[in-house]
């Protein structure tokens, strides 16, 4: 039995997540979860170094007192508006007798394709492959051992911030770990909110979280496209804050617990007034439940027409028969995905960690999808390498996209 412990870290804007996983013979098993507020990250963007580390101590602290595990690397999710991505080609021609197309001519294809004009300080996270194309027959998805005389690979090519990239780096290093790996917060989303039928038809993925909104649109199983926008969750609160004069704490609050987003007035959970607690302890301020919702709808609105925007403008709108599916922490607010859903005029479904045995009771909500997912993708990452057994719905996708 082949056993390994790996850890995901998610630095969320809103909290700081922290997994530690038993790999037993593929399949992985959550052994620890800790959860800290997150201090000194906005956004993806690591603001202040002594406090972001110390969210990520107290997390890694919860978790590995949880499990009884100390660990030493973290595999990390990224996002941010640093975060750039592009499909490129690369082609190589295959000289041998026989034509036999080995592993070391698909590294070579890959090295070709990775042959693009970087933005200034910019530095590669993914390689992505999206399919193989030998001698003009496309759509295939491992090209070794197949024979050829052309050998082409279209890839998706993720960077990153060099600078936004070592301060995170730095963080992790001082709460006494190493990063084994950064993985695109939407790429790890998708190995826990998304179905292998829903990449096949076309399918776009939105995480949106406190800070970002991100996105990954899959083609024929395909990735095709991953975006990060840097409206989520935290400008709701913000309005709520400013328009009803409350503090950005007691505007969560009320956000979380009495938010919803287009739903009618004769719903259960609609109208009537609340009292909340007015700025700097002033007298509280009496709110409907409407008024509320009105202002969450209309960030709401602003933010899924963008998205809307972007997709048509790049072409992916009208390539989503299996429509769109929203995970994060805010995809946890009442009638967000009907809204999506007609805003976007595509079917809405919300997305929430699979429900396998390697995923714990607690973990089940959209906010976890991303952390659960890294999990996921370490564990099928790790039994690729080595050969182990793993779940073939979660390993084949994987390999193909890890090459």
């Amino acid at each position: 039995m082949n056993e390994k412990i790996v850890a995901a870290l998610d630095l969320g804007s809103s909290t700081t997540k922290f997994l530690i996983a038993e790999i037993s013979d593929g399949e992985p098993l959550i052994i620890g979860v800790g959860e800290a507020h997150s201090k000194g990250i906005n956004k993806g963007i690591i603001v202040d170094l002594d406090k972001a580390t110390g969210s990520i101590m107290e997390a890694k602290q919860q978790a590995e007192n949880m499990s009884g595990k100390k660990v030493s690397s973290v595999a990390v999710t990224v996002s941010g508006t640093h975060i750039h991505s592009v499909n490129n080609k690369g082609t190589v021609i295959i000289s041998r007798e026989g034509r036999e197309i080995t592993s070391d001519d698909v590294r070579r294809a890959e090295e070709s394709a990775k042959v693009i004009m970087l933005q200034p300080n910019q530095e590669i996270i993914h390689v992505l492959p999206r399919q193989f194309i030998i001698d003009g027959q496309g759509g295939i998805r491992n090209a070794v051992g197949m024979s050829g005389i052309k050998l082409e690979e279209e890839v998706h090519i993720v960077t990153g911030s060099a600078t936004v990239l070592q301060n995170i780096r730095k963080c992790v290093r001082n709460a006494e770990l190493s990063v084994d790996k950064f993985v695109l917060q939407s790429v790890a989303s998708s190995f826990s909110a998304l179905k292998e039928e829903e990449k096949e038809l076309g399918v776009t993925l939105i995480d949106i979280g406190g800070g970002t909104a991100d996105i990954i649109a899959f083609s024929e199983g395909n990735i095709s496209f991953t975006e990060v926008f840097p409206m989520a969750g935290e400008y709701l609160t913000k309005d709520l804050a400013s328009i009803l004069r409350i503090s950005i704490v007691e505007a969560e609050r009320v956000k979380k617990q009495y938010g919803y987003v287009g739903m009618d007035s004769e719903e259960e959970d609609s109208g009537g007034e609340i009292s909340l607690a007015g700025l700097g302890g002033s007298r509280n301020v009496k709110v409907s439940k409407d008024q509320i919702a009105a202002i969450i709808q209309d960030r709401v609105d602003e933010i899924f027409e963008n998205i809307r925007f972007e997709l048509t403008k790049l072409g992916y709108w009208s390539n989503m028969s299996a429509g769109v599916v929203l995970t994060g922490g805010t995809a946890n607010l009442k009638g967000i995905d009907k809204r999506a859903s007609e805003i976007l005029e595509v079917p809405v479904r919300v997305g929430y960690p699979g429900d396998d045995g390697g995923t714990v009771d607690m973990l089940k909500s959209p906010e976890y999808s991303a952390v659960t997912g890294l999990v996921k993708y370490m564990a099928t990452l790790n039994s690729s390498r080595r050969g182990a057994g793993v779940n073939l719905k979660w390993f084949s996708w994987l390999k193909d996209i890890l090459g």
